[in-house]
């Protein structure tokens, strides 16, 4: 290790350093390090890492990673760098100190804190760490995190976040160690969500009953996303009143469930179908669910969006696809689009 230190010394040129510093990486990562060495590599990672490029640091921190015994100081910071460096050493290192965790919640970007909210078994510390923030998208990420510990800071801060957003509200609804009095107030705010989008998508006459707001409420204590997206869209459609424009706003709020259900009811197929179309067909499969749903080909390039945006078409939105998509709008019926969808779904 002393003689790397040496070499380090000499090593100007950043492809010998890369390689230097991927090679220490490997040493320590091999095997556990005595205590005489331990700070010693330690010391020799911080000085190459300080000066490596972007990929080598990265490179380090998934080598470092799954190392239980890895010298604790880069492991920190390799956590302190940029989020994309950052996400394995974060998700899964058991070097980070919930000391750590709380600092980098405390001073790093919006993005650590949303890395943070995922990792597993993070202590009330963190979680009241990450909560001071008040971030939707940081909430949302901890609410899905079914193993972390909920302070009281964090499950206030998440109630609060939730009556302004309904995916927060309904992955909230889920958690079983949520204080019943939260869970009972973010159920309320389900149903009143459910009202306001009936009132705005078809007029101030449609309103629950009081029977039927219970039922909501009741729902939302009870159900994961698909049912309650299920049950929904249910309703609109025995009422004669889901239509594209529904499924349109589902989408661009961010309601997976809900757009599933509303589509694959439109275009008569079932939620189960209309995703394994879409893993299936990616763009194609879009323009066959609008074309069958009798959605205005104006529309198509916002529910393409909306499908980015989610993660759910990944490809790139190239001439070709766009061309193939067209030719679905031109060539095909409601009926063959359906029949078409169909078949997509059953290739899977």
């Amino acid at each position: 290790m002393m003689s790397a230190l040496s070499s380090l010394a000499r090593v100007k040129d950043p492809a010998s350093r890369a390689q230097l510093a991927l090679g220490v990486t490997d040493i320590c990562a091999a095997s556990p390090l005595s205590r005489r060495a331990e700070p010693i590599a330690d010391e020799l990672l911080l000085s190459l890492a300080r000066k490596a490029e972007h990929r080598v640091r990265m490179a380090m921190a998934a080598r470092l990673a799954d190392c239980a015994w890895a010298p604790h100081e880069v492991v920190r910071f390799l956590a302190f760098d940029a989020p994309a460096i950052a996400e394995p050493i974060i998700a899964r290192s058991v070097r980070l100190t919930e000391g750590d965790l709380v600092r980098l919640s405390d001073e790093g970007t919006r993005d650590h804190r949303v890395l943070i909210a995922g990792r597993p078994n993070i202590s009330i510390a963190i979680t009241s760490a990450l909560a001071r923030h008040s971030e939707i998208i940081v909430m949302r990420a901890l609410a899905a995190n079914t193993t972390a510990s909920l302070s009281e800071l964090a499950c206030e801060t998440l109630a609060a976040c939730a009556r302004n957003d309904g995916i927060l509200a309904r992955t909230l609804s889920a958690r079983p160690d949520l204080p019943e009095i939260l869970a009972g107030e973010i159920a309320i705010h389900i149903a009143d969500a459910y009202q306001d989008t009936l009132i705005d998508t078809f007029g101030p006459g449609t309103q629950l009953d009081n029977a039927a707001r219970q039922e909501t409420v009741s729902s939302a204590l009870a159900d994961d996303d698909d049912t309650l997206a299920r049950k929904l869209v249910e309703k609109l459609e025995a009422a004669g009143t889901l239509n594209g424009t529904f499924a349109l706003r589902a989408l661009t709020e961010g309601n997976d469930a809900l757009f599933d259900y509303a589509i694959a009811s439109l275009c008569t197929i079932s939620a189960t179908q209309w995703r394994k179309a879409l893993a299936a067909g990616s763009v194609r499969a879009a323009a066959l669910a609008c074309r069958s749903a009798r959605i205005d080909r104006s529309v198509f390039p916002t529910i393409l969006r909306g499908l980015q945006r989610s993660g759910r078409i990944q490809s790139e939105l190239g001439e070709d696809a766009m061309t193939g998509a067209a030719k679905v709008f031109a060539n095909y019926t409601v009926g063959s689009a359906h029949d078409a969808l169909r078949r997509l779904a059953d290739s899977v």
